[in-house]
């Protein structure tokens, strides 16, 4: 019986991948980049807002994986361990480019409204207005507490992985996020 080397890589999961990739298969790297691009992608976007750069890195990421292969360990969770490569990477990069890091946030939901055509018009420019002061107040937020804001409430991370990620502990992790989302209510002018 034939069976077709694409459709094998398909059926993989990302572990299986994982151990191909050590043990020196490049079709293991091929599979991890299939699975978890995308969601680096958006990701690094969220800490360093020039698609080139992100792309660069990410493509870096990966060609490290490859080079290190013999060096990787067992991991607990591959993309927290993914996720937190690529942060570490862009945070070196911008470091010796001494650029300050800008951010991009997606996946806001929208806001439900009824009513007449005119307050749902207003309120669709109110919310506008909204996201405006919320994706300024985010971008002047210093950047542990961008990431923290990005880990929880964007990639929708547990206090638990943000810790891991970020390679700080946990009541450190819940005092950034007080301390960005009070920056955030005053911005915004809740108090």
């Amino acid at each position: 019986m034939n069976t077709n080397p694409k459709n094998e890589l398909e059926q993989l999961t990302d572990y299986q991948a994982w151990e191909m990739l050590k043990s020196g298969d490049v079709k293991g790297l091929e599979k991890l980049y299939r699975i978890y691009s995308a969601e680096l992608f958006r990701f690094g976007m969220s800490l360093a807002h020039e698609e080139p750069f992100v792309l660069d890195s990410i493509q870096e990421l990966f060609l490290d994986l490859w080079k290190y292969q013999n060096n990787l360990s067992e991991v607990g969770n591959l993309k927290l361990y993914l996720f937190k490569s690529l942060s570490n990477k862009i945070k070196r990069a911008k470091k010796t480019q001494s650029k300050q890091a800008k951010i991009e946030f997606s996946g806001m939901e929208d806001l439900v409204s009824t009513g007449s055509v005119e307050d749902e018009w207003i309120s669709s420019q109110q919310e506008e207005e909204l996201k405006k002061r919320l994706a300024k107040g985010i971008e002047n937020l210093p950047l542990r507490q961008k990431e923290v804001i990005q880990y929880l409430f964007f990639e929708r991370m547990s206090y638990e992985e943000c810790s891991k990620i970020l390679e700080i502990n946990l009541r450190s992790v819940y005092t950034l996020a007080w301390k960005a989302i009070n920056s955030l209510k005053k911005h915004l002018g809740f108090f």
